[in-house]
């Protein structure tokens, strides 16, 4: 079944939806929908609405169901890496359930986040999501929120468990999962240079407790990915 992501947009049974032109294009040139096909609109929010393509290419809405929020809510505060490496972790990491990204410039990113390009990127980054969520039938669209430091991304997250993934520690993970399962849970991965003294000690006065994923170094766009499989087999769906 095709799913599209129509944010902001309030649906009803017999509503007629006009459909972005995006939405279309793809309809048409890449599955060639023809009318009478049926496909899921989704808000973003946990509502799903089956719906008929009609012979203008618009959307009758024939039915609607919620899925269930998710069960434990994953952010991941991603130090920026360079070249398209993010978009490798935006892509499987919705792909994994994760449920906020937060990329963020750290003292020691490579990549770098830069005002003029900003924008752009980010409306880039937010349609690996929305393409990523629609594929894995991921009814929540994650949240992005680009940080300028890792101290604002954890001035911007409440979690009751936190952990950063830092190549100082030798904490093994399964010593610091609590015994009652996380409502919601946040996860630091530095970027290619690693996570500096200073951060870490900012991290730690913020409640985050260092963890080591055992003897091997992993790239950055692999550690996060890593840990949020994890989480998401100890304590997801």
């Amino acid at each position: 079944m095709a799913r599209f992501f129509l944010p902001e947009t309030v649906l009803g049974i017999d509503q007629v939806v006009t459909l972005p032109a995006d939405v279309l294009k793809h309809l048409r040139t890449v599955l060639r929908i023809k009318p009478g096909a049926e496909v899921d609109l989704l808000d973003g929010m946990g509502q799903v609405a089956r719906a008929s393509i009609v012979e203008d290419f618009s959307a009758r809405v024939l039915a609607l169901r919620y899925e269930p929020a998710p069960v434990c809510h994953l952010s991941l505060i991603q130090g920026v890496p360079k070249g398209e490496k993010l978009e490798l972790v935006l892509q499987k990491g919705t792909e994994l359930g994760v449920n906020a990204f937060f990329p963020t410039q750290m003292e020691r990113s490579v990549g770098k986040l830069k005002a003029d390009r900003e924008q752009k990127r980010l409306v880039r980054w937010q349609r690996i999501i929305q393409a990523a969520a629609c594929q894995s039938g991921q009814a929540y669209l994650p949240q992005l929120e680009l940080k300028s430091s890792l101290d604002s991304a954890i001035d911007a997250i409440e979690a009751d468990l936190k952990l950063i993934l830092w190549e100082e520690s030798a904490q093994p993970l399964d010593l610091l999962l609590p015994e009652s399962p996380p409502q919601r849970v946040a996860v630091i991965v530095g970027p290619e240079g690693g996570i500096t003294e200073q951060e870490a000690e900012n991290a730690a006065a913020a409640g985050y407790q260092s963890v080591s994923l055992g003897p091997r170094i992993l790239r950055t766009e692999t550690a996060g990915l890593a840990i949020m499989t994890i989480l998401q087999y100890l304590y997801g769906d």
